[in-house]
């Protein structure tokens, strides 16, 4: 009569594709996650969950990179720590509680290293340890299994798991239960008055159609960093309003030596701000209401 024999523990190699294979789906649903927060977001451009989406396959070359990179990394050192503090404090080393115990110490090595290196922050290195110990844990997990059907599993389960996400997401949004960022609806004579860019700059919007700026920042191209000067404008002209249906209405300022392209509507209702975006979309000017 035969007896059934146990299997061995995974070899390295299969707990690395595991691992990288657990890794990819975990970035791919937060890909999805991060694209319907972008839908509800102001952005330089009307950019609804479908188009965020559509970025997805771009990704791919970089979920593919990064999930590889931490299951090297990252999850494999935890399952040989979880052996090694197995079998130094106590029977069982094969026991999943101490996969979690690895994984909350690799990840607070991780973040400090990371943080401190490259960040140079406290509370993101702080905010980091446990969300990298969360990355880190479900894929541990799963790779220290012995079953031979892991990687189809993941595989298949995996895309299932992201199609049924982005579902959800579009239904949220056709459902009304998420929003899609529209800018607010505003009248000319809502426009009047002036208004700020935060660094001492401010932009004057007459009734009459006439404009001044005084020390307005000038954009170009590329939002400044933060402490970097910058270039700023002393001006005096003319502005439109350039009325539109929803997306697109803009206010346009002609201004001697002040390039600006037109000031898109944003903000929110009862909080309006006009935008000027750089050439990665990213806001390179904003002008609020003066109090």
């Amino acid at each position: 009569m035969k007896t059934a024999t146990r299997p061995g523990p995974p070899s390295f190699g299969r707990v690395l594709m595991v691992a990288t294979g657990m890794l990819m789906l975990e970035l791919t649903l937060i890909a999805v996650g991060l694209a319907a927060f972008e839908a509800t977001q102001e952005s330089s451009e009307h950019r609804g969950y479908a188009f965020e989406l559509g970025y997805l396959p771009l990704a791919t070359p970089f979920v593919v990179l990064f999930g590889g990179l931490g299951a090297a990394v990252l999850v494999v050192p935890t399952l040989v720590l979880a052996g090694s503090l197995g079998r130094r404090f106590g029977r069982g080393s094969e026991a999943w509680w101490w996969v979690v115990a690895a994984a909350v110490l690799i990840a607070a090595g991780g973040s400090l290293l990371t943080g401190l290196t490259f960040l140079r922050s406290v509370p993101v290195t702080l905010a980091a340890w446990p969300a990298l110990a969360a990355w880190i844990l479900p894929a541990a997990l799963v790779a220290r299994l012995p079953r031979r059907w892991l990687l189809r599993g993941i595989a298949l389960w995996g895309t299932l798991a992201v199609f049924a996400t982005a579902l959800l997401g579009g239904l949220a949004f056709a459902t009304g239960v998420l929003q899609g960022y529209r800018p607010p609806a505003v009248t000319r004579g809502e426009l009047v008055g002036t208004w700020e860019d935060g660094r001492g700059g401010t932009l004057e919007l007459a009734a009459d159609g006439t404009a001044t700026a005084d020390g307005l920042m000038d954009p170009s191209g590329f939002a400044p960093s933060p402490g970097e000067p910058v270039e700023t404008c002393t001006a005096r002209g003319t502005w439109t309003f350039a009325a539109a249906e929803g997306w697109g209405e803009s206010v346009v300022t002609d201004l001697p030596d002040c390039l600006f392209d037109p000031w898109q509507i944003g903000g929110e209702d009862g909080r309006v701000a006009l935008r000027q975006w750089d050439v990665d979309g990213e806001e390179a000017v904003g002008l609020t209401p003066a109090p």
